[in-house]
């Protein structure tokens, strides 16, 4: 197969957060061995990736559905039939550049199936894609394109069998054939008031998930929440396919988070839940590979007596002797805690840093820690 016979695709990112969305899509490619490369980014929510060179077509679908229903902050990934990139949105410019698409691109696809075309516009477009009707004329146009090279396709806008999707942004315009979406909106209807125990210092799924995947976690590899609460880390975790472990100090958080597991029906013992403490984790090296978690803080969550500081320098020099080098600590803080420096020297690690905001009184801070 040559290199220019391999299929490119793209992702688009959420919106909310492009910084994290784009490191949680890397993390989980990284936990692939090699079978996705990224490509190119384009304005913060656009991802051009490839997949390795040996793989069959028919595991391409499977490996690309694995990647994007993982992630929480992707919308979707399409295979790449057409894109552009411009300086400037003249009318003359644009036009002239989405005129030449070449319809021979299309020529592996289905040619008598129904379909639909859906245009959509980010990253603050300017110039002509300002205007309202602009996104009606790129439907419009890439819709007639694929009718001319097959006639015998039939438009279908409540059920078609073939999505095409068209992404213009202030810099570059995509087209492509709809390969697979994530699970973000059903995710995003699970909510922790759902739960049989809610107690509200709870993390909401969406972001529950998208630690997990940051851990860069593989599959068969056992994940750790050592401030596991009322067990969401596990249950996405668990949902994802992953072993897991949890160790919470209250008797009656674990109770709770017990309740909450066992009615989502998660297995035992590829999850496990601990009545224990953060500052003595008995594991030996090596056992635990990732290692997410979000400690005890605000009104809401107790500490235990102790002071939020030394609690977590205590659990970063517990965590360093079980973790080991390549492992990822994933944590989240308020931004008010400054701890990053001083833990990765703890850690023997680099970090990465994001925020999240919550509320006017809290807003995350997200530490990724990969150690040597």
């Amino acid at each position: 197969m040559n290199s220019s016979d391999i299929s490119e695709y793209f992702c688009l990112l959420s919106g909310e957060n492009p910084e994290l969305a784009l490191y949680e899509l890397e993390s989980i490619i990284s936990s692939m061995d090699d079978l996705v490369q990224l490509v190119r980014i384009f304005d913060s929510r656009i991802v051009n990736i490839k997949l390795k060179e040996t793989l069959l077509q028919n595991d391409e679908r499977s490996i690309l559905q694995k990647l994007i229903q993982r992630a929480t902050m992707v919308h979707c990934c399409c295979k790449l039939l057409f894109q552009v990139e411009y300086k400037s949105s003249s009318t003359n410019e644009f036009n002239e550049l989405v005129q030449s698409f070449d319809t021979n691109n299309l020529l592996d696809l289905e040619p008598t199936t129904t379909f639909c075309v859906r245009t959509r516009r980010i990253r603050n477009p300017v110039g002509i894609l300002t205007k309202p009707q602009i996104t009606q004329e790129i439907t419009n146009y890439f819709g007639a394109a694929i009718l001319k090279r097959f006639p015998n396709k039939k438009v279908d806008l409540e059920q078609p069998k073939e999505i095409y999707r068209v992404i213009v942004s202030k810099h570059g315009l995509w087209f492509g054939l709809h390969i697979c979406e994530s699970l973000r909106q059903a995710v995003r209807k699970r909510t922790v008031r759902d739960r049989p125990f809610f107690h509200p210092s709870s993390m909401n799924p969406i972001l529950q998930r998208t630690l997990v995947n940051l851990t860069a976690i593989k599959e068969g590899q056992w994940l750790l929440d050592p401030f596991c609460g009322t067990g969401g880390a596990l249950l996405e975790a668990s949902r994802m396919g992953f072993r897991s472990v949890g160790i919470e100090i209250d008797r009656k958080i674990v109770w709770g988070a017990f309740r909450n597991l066992t009615s989502d029906k998660i297995t035992f013992p590829l999850t496990n839940l601990i009545f224990g403490d953060a500052k003595h984790l008995g594991f030996r090296f090596g056992a635990i590979s990732a290692v997410i978690t979000d400690p005890p803080y605000g009104t809401a969550a107790s500490t235990q007596g102790y002071d939020l500081n030394d609690l977590l320098i205590q659990f970063f020099i517990e965590i360093k002797s079980i973790l080991s080098p390549n492992s990822r600590l994933v944590i989240s803080i308020p931004s008010t805690v400054n701890l990053e420096e001083e833990a990765a020297t703890i850690l023997n690690a680099s970090y990465r840093k994001f925020y999240q905001y919550v509320h006017r009184s809290l807003t995350r801070k997200i530490l990724v820690f990969s150690l040597r």
